[in-house]
């Protein structure tokens, strides 16, 4: 599972309402990857996706701006 906050960079108050989304890598022939459509954080500014499963690497994209490109952990949070 990979949840994801999204605060605001000026306060570090959650920004709710804004669309997450997680585009993973295959690690081999079996595994092709994919992506995990866009969800919008909750009030306490966070998305989980709880059919993720770790290790795996790929990108995060937040309200349409790819914020990060590496490892997934189950934790992540952003500023914007």
């Amino acid at each position: 599972m990979v949840t994801v906050r999204v605060l605001r960079f000026a306060d570090g108050k959650p920004v709710t309402a804004t669309s997450v989304a997680i585009s993973r890598y295959g690690s081999g022939f079996l595994d092709v990857g994919g992506v995990f459509r866009g969800e919008y954080t909750n009030r306490e500014g966070e998305v989980r996706y709880s059919k993720l499963d770790l290790p795996a690497k790929g990108k995060v994209i937040v309200d349409g701006h790819e914020l990060y490109d590496g490892s997934l952990e189950e934790f992540m949070t952003f500023k914007i």
